[in-house]
């Protein structure tokens, strides 16, 4: 078992010596600190990554989401990360869950580019007759 949890720390190290989450990191140090060998194994399977293991996490909250959020508790998300490193029939590479975040800049820099209008007043000739309803 040394030699297994030795080998899946390894492993891990490899990937975290990349560029990672926060939430990577959180998964990480929480199978830094488990002794299952069923699990260790799981971390030693070919294609299983803690970043594989973030967006299994993540596509299971979006089931359990209301309106645009989900807040799920650690022990149920690391029961997440259980499955996704020891279930074969989970896949290794799920899609990612992707968030579009519009800022309010960017809503009025739309609306500055727009061509402004020219105001009524300008098109108009001196000696032409106005109507009151060119101005609404």
């Amino acid at each position: 078992m040394i030699d297994t949890k030795n080998k899946a720390l390894e492993k891990m190290l490899e990937e975290m010596n990349k560029k990672h989450t926060p939430s990577e990191d959180a998964i990480h140090n929480w199978l830094c600190d488990q002794g299952d060998e069923e699990l260790l194994n799981g971390v030693l399977k070919e294609g299983r990554t803690i970043k594989g293991a973030v967006q299994h996490c993540m596509a299971e909250a979006s089931k359990h989401r209301v309106g645009n959020a989900a807040m799920i508790d650690d022990p149920t998300v690391f029961s997440w990360v259980r499955r996704y490193f020891t279930d074969d029939s989970v896949p290794k590479n799920q899609n990612e869950i992707k968030a579009e975040v519009v800022s309010t800049e960017t809503k009025k820099e739309k609306r500055k580019s727009r061509k402004p209008k020219k105001e009524k007043a300008e098109l108009i000739d001196e000696g032409e007759q106005l109507s009151l309803l060119d101005f609404i």
